[in-house]
């Protein structure tokens, strides 16, 4: 074929490719003609936006016909449920952005701080304890040996990750060589780096609540969709594994399970733990388990790295051990392809100071008792609040683990954003709204991440403010 011809004949295909883009865009409106029409039935009949079920048959039904055609399953799957997400938009079950309200806190203490104002704050999402005076020396040595301090492997130190799987092999009866185990600058990091190495526009996330909002401005962030499943102050927080089980039939990509759990501290159960890993094995979604708060536990806890064989990514930090927010050292654990994946991003981002590795080297050689310290203090700090809370019209479920409370007040029509900004405006004390974590208007979260004096002094605070409200 000549020259001129190929060209007229790739002229003639584009041409009907524009026609056929052109009918699809046509095809999506009257789609989503028909789905405001479904808005009014549902307003009219009081039905809830989003029903799993409904969207299970629809997604199953676009891969067996995109099968049909030739297609390959996962754009079935990703193409489907990106007409989905604009349908759930259409009808006005979008998710509020709820990590600003965690912002917002954070933002009026610090003007109200810079105008010279005292503030309790018990929003903050890291420990005052103080950094353990051998990490600190690790890390000054580290500096000061080197003439040229230079870039560092992007898996991290090798006598680091060695360190990492021989001690959670250790502790949790399990065989991790190094090569499973990536360091990446903090355990928010790490997070996102599961999340974009995880997922892809149109893929959906499963995250329980109340959790930690960041987990869904991620899936937003990459253009996934996020189903959360509810659960209750009541249910002492369990996650009702007949809801997770519909949630997983959806085809999701990734399900975030959080242990101990920031909010509530809720830790979950090795039978709890080993049904969720099942149910995601038989509906092939991967796990991120972030266990960030594990250094602090009162009772024995299960990891995911002790019950699941594969298909998960495991995320820690040296950050609540000892202190050490501001080295910004987190760690990853996952098959030799996902952690090849998250390599890639670090190696196009940045990896981790050597100096903050050497500290985290140090950590890990400590002694148990002096590991233990810190999660004995958290101890007492909760003890302490929930002693406090007690004497107010307040209900909690004490704690298993990490370094929060998430009560709920006995107060009909309670609104935690207002009572967040009436607490900090009046009283001076910062708390994060329940509704920061999900649908949750009765509960506000407390961090004991400061003093005791503090907390038994906000606490007081806090019950006085409630005893307005009632």
């Amino acid at each position: 074929m000549k020259v001129r011809e190929m060209q007229h004949d790739l002229k003639t295909l584009r041409k009907e490719i524009r026609k056929i883009d052109k009918h699809i865009i046509q095809l999506a409106a009257k789609r989503f003609r028909l789905v405001e029409r479904v808005k009014e039935v549902k307003l009219t009949q009081g039905l809830p936006i989003i029903n799993l079920r409904v969207e299970k048959n629809v997604i199953n039904q676009a891969i067996e016909h995109g099968a049909e055609l030739g297609l390959n399953a996962a754009f079935s799957n990703r193409l489907i449920n990106l007409l989905i997400q604009e349908a759930i938009r259409i009808e006005g079950g979008t998710r509020k952005d709820r990590a600003t309200y965690l912002y917002e806190v954070a933002e009026k203490v610090t003007e109200l701080e810079a105008n010279g104002e005292t503030i309790i704050q018990l929003n903050v999402e890291e420990p005052d304890l103080p950094t353990a005076p051998p990490v600190k020396k690790a890390a000054i040595n580290a500096l000061q040996k080197e003439k040229h301090i230079g870039y560092n492997p992007s898996l991290g130190l090798p006598e680091l990750r060695k360190a990492i799987a021989r001690t959670l092999s250790h502790k949790y009866d399990v065989d991790l060589c190094d090569k499973q185990v990536l360091l990446i600058p903090g355990g928010q990091f790490a997070v996102f780096a599961a999340f974009l190495t995880t997922i892809t526009i149109g893929d959906r996330v499963v995250i329980p609540e109340p959790m930690w909002p960041v987990y869904d401005d991620y899936s937003r962030l990459i253009g996934g969709k996020t189903d959360f499943i509810h659960t209750l102050f009541e249910d002492d927080w369990r996650i009702n594994l007949k809801r997770l089980e519909e949630a997983l039939e959806v085809k999701p990509k990734l399900l975030i399970l959080c242990s101990p759990s920031n909010p509530t501290g809720k830790i979950i159960s090795e039978r709890d733990f080993q049904a969720i890993c099942q149910l995601a094995e038989e509906n092939d979604v991967r796990i991120l388990s972030d266990e960030t708060y594990s250094a602090y536990t009162f009772k024995p806890s299960t990891s995911i790295l002790e019950v699941a064989d594969s298909n998960y990514i495991f995320v820690n930090s040296f950050s609540m051990k000892h202190s050490m927010t501001g080295l910004r050292i987190g760690y990853v654990v996952s098959d030799l392809n996902t952690i090849t994946r998250m390599k890639k991003l670090i190696q196009t981002s940045t990896g981790v100071s050597e100096f903050a590795q050497q500290a985290a080297l140090d950590v890990l050689s400590m002694k148990q008792e002096e590991d233990e310290a810190f999660s004995r203090e958290m101890k007492e700090r909760i003890k302490l609040a929930c002693i406090e809370l007690d004497r107010y019209p307040i209900s909690y479920a004490r704690p298993e683990g990490g370094m929060y409370l998430f009560p709920k007040t006995n107060v009909e029509g309670f609104d935690s954003r207002k009572f967040a900004q009436q607490l900090l405006s009046k009283k001076k004390v910062a708390v994060v709204p329940g509704e920061a974590f999900g649908e949750y208007s009765e509960h506000f979260r407390i961090s004991l991440g400061t003093s005791k004096r503090d907390i038994r002094e906000g606490v007081k605070r806090i019950g006085e403010l409630v005893e307005e409200w009632t």
